[in-house]
């Protein structure tokens, strides 16, 4: 669930008070809140590199895009379509992530754990939603690219997520409710990094683009 990039309540003695890191954890997720119940789509590039601590180097990088939808029911829809070596075109609809493979031409249906965490990560996720699946640092106000984004540092509370996800930093426009930059911090020490670019914020997503080609593996 990395991929999708890229998922109630404060944490207990941080409301209203500035993080150890200068930021004000309270006023960050009432601007989620506010940006979330705005948020009806978005759609950007992606760019991930996979950093391996055992080879100490950036072992692979991949491009693509990704789109998250918002239904009138409320219900978040999710596409991720990724380029070249390993190229995947992944959906979450209905509460099923599907997988497709474009070698094999088949898919996937896929049983992630904890989804919810992953999908309180920017890209319209609430401040109430990231507090429960988070326990949130607020590091403060940082510039990705020319956009005032709030840097975070999660930890997830799901002990699920938390055996394959030690950690995650995130930088989020606040006022957009879209994530920037994520970094997924592993227990072995690996890293995987989604940067988002080309942001279109509320406007028409062409789903087709994104569709689940042939039969179940």
């Amino acid at each position: 669930m990395v991929r999708f990039a890229m998922t109630a309540g404060l944490l207990a003695g941080l409301a209203g008070a500035a993080g150890p890191g200068g930021g004000n954890l309270q006023e960050t997720l009432a601007k989620l809140d506010a940006a979330s119940a705005r948020f009806t789509s978005a759609e950007a590039k992606v760019h991930r590199e996979s950093y391996l601590a055992i080879l100490k180097s950036v072992d692979s990088t991949q491009d693509g895009s990704l789109y998250v939808m918002r239904g009138k029911d409320g219900k978040t829809q999710v596409g991720l379509r990724t380029e070249g070596q390993g190229a995947r075109t992944v959906e979450y609809r209905n509460g099923v992530v599907r997988d497709y493979n474009p070698v094999a031409n088949c898919y996937d249906t896929v049983n992630k754990p904890g989804i919810d965490t992953y999908l309180s990560l920017g890209f319209g996720g609430s401040g109430k939603d990231l507090a429960r699946a988070w326990e949130i640092t607020d590091l403060g106000p940082e510039t990705i690219d020319g956009t005032k984004t709030e840097k975070l540092d999660l930890v997830p509370r799901d002990a699920g997520v938390k055996a394959n996800v030690q950690r995650v930093t995130v930088w989020i426009d606040l006022d957009e409710d879209v994530t920037r930059k994520l970094i997924f911090f592993s227990p072995s020490g690996d890293r995987n990094t989604a940067t988002y670019s080309e942001i279109r914020v509320g406007k028409p997503v062409k789903v087709g683009d994104y569709a689940i080609k042939g039969k179940p593996c």
